[in-house]
């Protein structure tokens, strides 16, 4: 029995998307670690014809392209089962907090700055609340 499977594309890794993926350092891929999809390759404008998406490896510092920051093939990407909202809060404080130090290549960070954006208010919402006593 032959089972087809499907290649990824673009469009299966919108913008703020976690995932694992090996970045690339002096010509070698290094092992996979977690980082969080900026978008197409190109910009939102360009999602329908790209071939890669950008994607932040936030572990590794603020977004620095070529760095931390580097354009990636579908088929490279492992998606996670979390997201910005249910993620650990450190690692999303890592995120939101360095998100903006850094820099993105032709304003690629523009969509998941307002994706942090409304996490940051998602998990405001969704947190407990405090009582005095």
């Amino acid at each position: 029995m032959t089972t087809e499977t499907q290649t990824p594309t673009v469009k299966d890794f919108p913008t703020a998307t976690l995932v694992t993926a090996g970045p690339w350092a002096s010509g070698h891929q290094l092992d996979p670690r977690p980082s969080i999809v900026v978008g197409p390759w190109g910009g939102a404008d360009f999602a329908d014809e790209a071939r890669m998406v950008v994607v932040w490896y936030y572990t590794m510092g603020i977004p620095v392209p070529g760095l931390s920051v580097q354009a990636m093939f579908p088929h490279e990407l492992t998606p996670l089962d979390d997201t910005l909202t249910t993620m650990d809060q450190r690692a999303f404080c890592d995120i939101a907090t360095s998100l903006t130090l850094g820099r993105f290549a032709y304003d690629d960070g523009r969509d998941l700055i307002d994706a942090v954006n409304r996490a940051v208010r998602e998990r405001i919402e969704g947190a407990p609340a405090t009582r005095r006593s």
